[in-house]
């Protein structure tokens, strides 16, 4: 008993960085390099160091805690409950760190990130929570919902990957030609090229009004022309903006194959709406400026009747908008 009790005060004395004082806490009274230096140690005693880190979390240093926090990668799923309550951490990076964690131990769910997405006050954490969405496949509709939630969030670090990843959602079958056959235009019907109604987007988020639905109200919505850039009636303004407009069709053909609609040039990027459905884009880069582009909307149109077109331009460089003429063409063999 005497040799144990001679080799416990040898451990403690030569190890003080782990020797707990009377409140049970193994910080008190030591500097902010002391602390860090005990935390940086912790791992290394495997579970003992456990109770260090926790503890370190609450820290009043901020280089501590996040110290903590990255030191907690190594301990395994052991550190997953303190890495829960990270989450409520006061320090964003905290969160942040404690939230990648857990996702590397699989233990991130759909109502965890809706939580983060709903409650953070830190952009970058609620970014890192889109982020995370993004990985998770199969991408069910409790996450496009959730996608949908953060496309419409006050940061751009946020909201703008979430639109991006909405965006494939909406694709559809963008053209009915037959490379194998001939195509003739047997009629084509030209848009008027005025009394467009025009709206920027700076936020990336008016697809969450439905604005490309047949009876959204875009009355307050500026008048703008086509087949000339968005600058040329005053807009100086690159990023993404939408266009809609009315028009009315005449008696249905008589005989016909298909309908395209056919874009001469829109800067740079589009998507299209006929009649609230989707119709199909046009999104290839920069490059997609001057190069024309067609989409079947056979079973989108109605003959005889008035019809409704939404267009999502995106221009991130120089002049943006529908600067060609837009034509209906009706087509046959």
């Amino acid at each position: 008993m005497k040799k144990f009790t001679v080799f416990v005060f040898c451990i403690l004395t030569l190890f003080p960085a782990f020797r707990i004082d009377s409140a049970g806490t193994q910080l008190a009274g030591k500097t902010p390099a002391e602390k860090r230096a005990l935390v940086l140690k912790a791992p290394g005693i495997g579970d003992r160091g456990l109770p260090v880190l926790k503890e370190a979390l609450n820290d009043t240093e901020l280089l501590v805690r996040r110290t903590a926090v990255r030191m907690l990668e190594k301990m395994g799923d052991k550190a997953v409950p303190i890495l829960m309550d990270a989450l409520e951490n006061t320090d964003a990076e905290v969160r942040r760190s404690a939230l990648t964690l857990l996702a590397d131990r699989g233990k991130v769910s759909p109502g965890m990130l809706s939580s983060t997405l709903k409650k953070d006050e830190s952009p970058l954490v609620r970014q890192t929570a889109v982020m995370l969405l993004l990985k998770i496949e199969p991408r069910t509709e409790e996450i496009k919902e959730l996608l949908v939630i953060a496309s419409s969030d006050k940061s751009p670090f946020v909201r703008e990957p979430a639109a991006d990843a909405l965006w494939p959602y909406y694709k559809q079958t963008t053209t009915i030609r037959d490379r194998d056959r001939e195509v003739k235009i047997a009629q084509t019907i030209k848009l008027p090229p005025d009394n467009w109604k025009f709206q920027t987007d700076p936020m990336k988020n008016k697809h969450t009004e439905k604005c490309y639905a047949v009876d959204f109200d875009d009355k307050k919505w500026d008048t703008i022309g086509i087949e000339s850039a968005w600058q040329n009636f005053g807009y100086n303004y690159e990023g993404v903006a939408w266009y809609r407009k009315t028009f009315r069709l005449p008696e249905k053909p008589q005989k016909y194959e298909a309908v395209e609609i056919n874009f001469e040039a829109v800067d740079e990027s589009a998507w299209v709406w006929i009649n609230g459905e989707y119709a199909g884009q046009h999104d290839i880069g920069l490059e997609g400026w001057l190069v024309p582009f067609q989409l079947d909307i056979t079973d989108l149109i109605k003959w005889n009747d008035e019809n409704q077109i939404t267009v999502r331009v995106m221009n991130v460089a120089f002049a943006g908008g529908i600067w060609k003429p837009v034509m209906i063409n009706v087509l046959t063999h």
